[in-house]
């Protein structure tokens, strides 16, 4: 089933709605049989209660009236003692409708014979005149009243012990209830959690996949991405693999044109070359100064042309991906060295002075010739920048990634703001015009490209009119490259 980002998502957060209802409608049905609960002890127990003391206290009249007539025989408290038994007959009723228990009803039912009996006796001690008949009655008037007392204590103390009962019952369902409730709000903030965690894996783990295959793609890799995904991501990653080898055919044939532009551009310009020397070597004796200064700019500018199509040529075969890289195990010193010798032949007629410092550092799985240009393009700039009797210092050593070229001068310096740019192709800096030599901008783009090609980095650090300072890191064995590696003998 082809689940999109959107369905992913409503699933997910429709599966937590889900459990928020089911643990909501729980806990209410819980509250809600608390709140019965406590409406019948409200309406029932403590009814019964209150009509039982009510009782007792109809029972304690009706026992006083009854003890007054027996004594006085008079007929008006014979009266108050009948209202009496009546209004005790239908607060009995009362209780009676407000206990729903048999066995309740069992007992109310026998208080009401014995209170029956109660009257009839009194009522008979009416009709007789005979005093020891009086004495048997009034025995038995007391055991009834006892007999009834004892009753709706006995009611009594059962329905507080009800009431009690239902409020332990209502205390501990309320705190169940709680902890259940606790128990579904962390069992809730769980599911969501872990929805959300398994919603977002499955979303940006194949982003995270594509992240990686884009950066491929930019340094020139135009492998397929592949994600295990079905979704929307799975189409933007189509459209990505589309668009890699449309730029993968571009950038092949943008290479085997700059392959064939720089070879036809060489020819001629090697024509030119040796036409110039052997014209400037059979005319020396015939040419003035100035003739000899013109043929000697003519000679500088075919190098310069025939040097920039090369390095266009370097430029064009690392962005498409076909540049190769010749790795050999090597010393970053024995690279160096001659460069700085090489370098002070070059800083002489500016009397700059080229010094070189090193400290042991780790041999480095890198490609000599590739290495030496970026060296040699920095060394370039450094005495191009630098005013007349300045200086240059190339230092060699460890570095964190494995060893380190730091060149520093003391030229003419990079703004700050201009900075983050000088590795961009054809960029050159706004103060670069106070020089007479200008470059083409392709020296350091070049730089960037070999040295972050070998799985290394370069930066720079500047200050106006207080010079310039490069660094080159390179790993000792890198883990990955941006074109094919060619694996050569140890360089000793």
């Amino acid at each position: 089933m082809k689940l999109t980002i959107y369905k992913k998502m409503m699933l997910g957060f429709g599966a937590i709605i889900v459990i928020m209802i089911i643990a909501s409608t729980y806990i209410l049905l819980k509250l809600n049989d608390v709140s019965n609960s406590a409406e019948t002890t409200l309406t029932t127990n403590v009814r019964a209660v209150d009509l039982a003391k009510q009782l007792q206290d109809i029972l304690h009249d009706e026992n006083v009236d009854a003890q007054k007539y027996l004594i006085s025989h008079d007929e008006t408290y014979f009266s108050l003692f009948i209202a009496s038994s009546r209004r005790f007959d239908s607060y009995l009723d009362l209780l009676l409708h407000a206990q729903s228990d048999t066995a309740w009803h069992s007992l109310i039912k026998n208080m009401r014979r014995t209170h029956e009996t109660f009257v009839a006796e009194v009522q008979k001690v009416r009709n007789l005149q005979n005093s020891k008949d009086n004495l048997e009655r009034n025995s038995l008037k007391v055991d009834s009243m006892e007999t009834l007392s004892r009753s709706l204590d006995h009611l009594i103390n059962i329905n507080r012990g009800s009431i009690e009962n239902a409020m332990s019952r209502m205390k501990a369902t309320t705190t169940r209830s709680a902890q259940i409730a606790l128990l579904l709000i962390i069992g809730t903030v769980l599911v969501a959690v872990s929805a959300a965690f398994i919603i977002t894996r499955t979303i940006t783990r194949p982003i995270d996949d594509l992240i990686r295959g884009t950066q491929q793609i930019a340094r020139g890799n135009f492998k397929q991405v592949q994600v295990s995904s079905n979704d929307e991501i799975a189409l933007l990653v189509n459209a990505v693999n589309d668009m890699s080898n449309k730029i993968k055919d571009i950038n092949e044939l943008r290479t085997h044109m700059m392959q064939q532009i720089s070879h036809e551009l060489q020819t001629p310009l090697q024509v030119m070359l040796s036409g110039h020397d052997i014209l400037k070597n059979q005319c020396s004796g015939l040419l003035n100064a100035e003739q000899v200064q013109m043929l000697d700019s003519i000679r500088r500018g075919i190098i310069k042309l025939s040097s920039f199509s090369r390095q266009y040529l370097d430029l064009a075969k690392i962005d498409s991906g076909m540049m190769k890289y010749h790795m050999v195990w090597a010393d970053l010193l024995q690279i160096v060295e001659p460069l700085v010798k090489d370098a002070k032949l070059i800083a002489e007629p500016k009397n700059i002075t080229v010094e070189m410092s090193s400290l042991p550092a780790p041999k480095v799985r890198v490609d000599s010739k590739k290495v030496s240009i970026v060296v040699s393009n920095l060394l370039s700039n450094a005495i191009k920048y630098t005013r007349n009797n300045g200086k240059v210092m190339v230092k060699v050593g460890p570095c964190p990634l494995g060893s380190q070229v730091k060149i520093q001068d003391s030229g003419i310096g990079i703004s700050q703001e201009e900075l983050p740019k000088i590795f961009t192709k054809f960029y050159q800096a706004g103060n670069t015009g106070r020089i007479k030599s200008r470059g083409t901008g392709v020296g350091l783009a070049l730089v960037k490209a070999f040295t972050e090609g070998h799985g290394g980095r370069v930066y720079a650090e500047s200050t106006v009119d207080r010079g310039s300072t490069f660094t080159i890191e390179l790993p000792v064995e890198p883990e990955e490259f941006q074109s094919p590696a060619i694996n050569l003998p140890i360089q000793t």
